[in-house]
């Protein structure tokens, strides 16, 4: 991997990195237009056939899966897994309780306003189940929309060769959600957002998905909401002193293993300790279970900072803004960051643990999008009502400027409106 001395080479930097973002937007749109256009033309039989090609069916399966099939897919995995489930379960929901919007008023002379947070009414969660299964994404993407009070709640996953995944299905389990289905890929996300004659249309959908789901979650946005685009995943650790090589090797490892299209990089003042950093991921390499997946991502889009400026440095991954940071030193520079999906503070808080046990949200925004965006909360699922009554005193006191605001923009039955008001008794 090559070091790049900040200072220096601050702008070629901030290029490499965007660019490598560009790069990840594969030329997917075609394939899935044509998905979509199956889809709303032959609904049911259209996701059988795909799942057929893509996911393994041997056979037509109905598409929804039945309660007996969660069951028995929940009941095969170790009690022991059960009991790690329940305490993710049990750390998500303990924060994002404190999430839920509260209910304000806003008053003046003549005039009372009443906001207040509703929740969608339908959801549907995407969990990947590609190169692994993500049962931790399920509780991430459903336990805020419950939190909230969305009513219907429907989980959509890959079934490979025809079966739901049995962590899923146990997660699925534990959280009371009956309506779940064996699909994935782009066609999941269209027959969500349009229906067919077995998959209801929602209101929105949310969960990471490959480039397929995203460009389909991208194309279907307006017809119904999304959480955001979440693209391959993205780490930058920032180390203001010494810290273990070995340890920073193994958290780039850790997001490195997800995507060969992963971003993960770090920012040290110390050439020595990056070249040891580099020399550490070497060392692992040889004997990570996912080394090819690893390998393809740090050569692609692996990148070492050195920089003698902790301002600069701090600047530089505003720009960034990657999905998770890791800050390992001062902690005074905190105030100075901005922009990462999620900042993960001192050596014994890896991204990892945010992942799975920390209670906070994993689907984040990546590619930059941190700049004017978050990630996936409680108030995310619903929408403000808003309340409005004036009376008398309201009108006579503005009444003349809205009238005279309307007509200036040429909107003279919005003027005659506000004036028919001024004159009733």
């Amino acid at each position: 991997m090559k070091i790049w001395e900040l200072e220096r080479e601050y702008d070629s930097l901030i290029s490499f990195v965007r660019t490598g973002r560009e790069g990840k937007k594969r030329d997917v749109r075609q394939a899935v237009a044509k998905i979509k256009e199956e889809v709303i033309a032959r609904k049911d039989r259209a996701i059988i056939d795909f799942s057929k090609a893509w996911d393994g069916w041997g056979k037509d399966y109905p598409i929804r899966v039945s309660a007996d099939d969660i069951d028995g897919a929940a009941s095969r995995i170790p009690r022991e897994d059960v009991s790690i489930l329940t305490g993710m379960i049990k750390n998500v929901a303990s924060y994002h309780k404190g999430q839920k919007p509260k209910k304000r008023t806003y008053k003046k002379e003549g005039l009372r306003v009443e906001e207040e947070h509703v929740p969608v009414e339908s959801v549907m969660v995407y969990v990947p189940g590609g190169t692994a299964a993500y049962p931790s994404s399920l509780i991430m993407g459903a336990l805020p929309a419950q939190i909230a009070g969305v009513k219907k709640i429907c989980v959509a996953s890959p079934g490979r060769n025809g079966r739901i995944n049995d962590h899923v299905a146990a997660a699925a389990k534990l959280l009371g959600i009956k309506d779940v289905y064996r699909i994935g890929g782009a066609q999941a996300i269209y027959a969500f957002a349009y229906g067919t004659e077995s998959v209801p249309k929602v209101d929105m959908i949310v969960g990471p998905g490959n480039a397929y789901v995203e460009e389909a979650k991208r194309d279907v946005y307006g017809t119904v909401g999304i959480d955001m685009l979440a693209g391959p995943t993205e780490l930058v650790i920032l180390c203001t002193g010494e810290f273990s090589p070995k340890l920073a090797a193994l958290d780039i490892f850790s997001q490195a293993e997800h995507d060969e299209l992963a971003s993960v990089g770090i920012f040290s003042p110390s050439l020595e300790h990056l070249n040891a950093v580099e020399q550490s991921m070497n060392e692992l390499l040889g004997s990570a279970p996912r080394k090819e997946t690893i390998s393809k991502a740090i050569e692609a889009n692996g990148y070492l900072v050195h920089y003698n400026e902790l301002d600069r440095a701090s600047e530089a991954i505003n720009i960034i803004a990657p999905e998770h940071m890791e800050l390992i030193g001062d902690e005074g520079c905190i105030p100075d960051i901005l922009y990462p999906g999620i900042i993960y503070v001192g050596p014994y808080t890896p991204v990892a643990m945010g992942d799975y046990y920390i209670g906070t949200n994993h689907i984040l925004p990546t590619a930059g999008a941190g700049r004017f965006s978050a990630g996936l909360s409680v108030d995310r699922f619903t929408k403000r009502k808003v309340v409005v009554k004036i009376g008398r005193s309201f009108i006579q006191k503005y009444g003349d400027r809205a009238e005279r605001l309307a007509r200036l923009e040429g909107l003279p039955a919005h003027a005659d409106a506000i004036k028919a008001r001024k004159e009733l008794e």
